[in-house]
């Protein structure tokens, strides 16, 4: 996750041995002592404290649940100059509070500045999600295939499925799934759009296994599930219970 990588942004040698010591206790979860360096720090700079110390203090925020706290952190700082480990942690505990449009304009400004922020492979993939949410799905598929090029997964080609299905590009889709499936063939998700694109491609034994197996493996969407039986019932085949 984006907030386990963020302190590898900052350089050891520019901290203070306060802010070093709280990002080591959090790594050990040793939260009452996190607040005490933290504290510590604060009382020895009051007027000089960077984006390490309050990207620590939401850190700390977030681990212990105080969502209030944490929102409070985050807020107070929208108007400095971000670097790239702040922005990717600020947006990604947007995301909760339906902030998509405000996520992926700040997702976007991450992944634009020159250094790399911690983490691009994850918030690609973040950046990708939002996407599908927005419909947005040239978009996502141009990201999830940078997604792909630099760690391809059956998460990332199952992205890539999705938005080309989406698109109508059914053959790219089933090309899409298939390099899923053969990274992870027991995912649902994976042999629930193989149904769609075999029922829209009338092949009949197919988008009926297909649809077998992806219940098989324990495809609980309500929403996929509901899209295939929806089109099922359309073309007339695809379950063998017609």
């Amino acid at each position: 996750m984006a907030f386990l990588e963020a302190n590898k942004h900052f350089k050891r040698e520019d901290s203070s041995i306060f802010l070093s010591s709280a990002a080591t206790l959090l790594e050990l979860h040793a939260y009452s002592l996190v607040e005490i360096a933290l504290s510590h720090e604060l009382l020895s700079s009051p007027k000089t404290l960077n984006q390490e110390y309050y990207l620590l203090l939401a850190k700390l925020h977030m681990l212990k649940e105080s969502s209030k706290k944490l929102r409070a952190t985050l807020n107070s700082h929208r108007s400095e100059p971000y670097q790239p480990c702040w922005l990717g942690f600020t947006w990604t505990y947007s995301l909760p509070s339906g902030e998509s449009k405000g996520a992926r304009d700040n997702y976007e400004r991450t992944l634009s500045y020159e250094a790399p922020a911690p983490d691009t492979h994850s918030i690609r993939l973040r950046l990708a999600s939002i996407y599908l949410q927005l419909q947005q799905y040239s978009a996502a598929k141009k990201m999830f295939l940078l997604a792909c090029m630099n760690s391809p997964s059956c998460i990332t080609w199952l992205g890539v499925g999705i938005s080309c299905y989406r698109l109508g590009e059914l053959s790219e889709a089933e090309q899409a799934l298939s390099e899923a499936n053969i990274l992870n063939n027991t995912d649902p998700e994976v042999w629930g759009y193989l149904s769609l694109v075999c029922l829209k491609t009338s092949r009949k034994l197919e988008a009926e296994q297909s649809y077998k197996y992806a219940l098989r493996v324990g495809l609980k969407d309500a929403d996929l599930l509901g899209e295939i039986k929806s089109i099922q019932k359309e073309v007339g085949f695809g379950d063998s219970g017609f």
